[in-house]
């Protein structure tokens, strides 16, 4: 059985990827927590619209922010990732 995790996307994100979350299995080189960096890189081969939104994106993870350059950070299995771009308008 495979660990996964949540991804919840947000404004254009959900745009983007026409989705308003999924689900994402650990790669199986690394079954049991992946960095934020990591997580971006894998969204960014999932969805290519999203390179440019996910540059300028604030996330969460359970509900708390997180700064997305703190390596200390990490996804682990069942944890929920909200991606949040930056809101435009009037």
């Amino acid at each position: 059985m495979s660990k996964e995790f949540k991804v919840l996307y947000f404004a254009s994100a959900k745009d983007a990827t026409n989705l308003s979350s999924e689900t994402i299995s650990f790669p199986s080189s690394n079954p049991s927590s992946i960095s934020l960096q990591e997580l971006t890189q894998i969204l960014k081969s999932r969805h290519k619209k999203l390179g440019k939104i996910l540059e300028h994106s604030m996330y969460a993870i359970n509900m708390k922010y997180v700064e997305i350059d703190d390596t200390s950070i990490f996804v682990k299995e069942g944890d929920e990732v909200a991606v949040i771009p930056p809101v435009s308008g009037g």
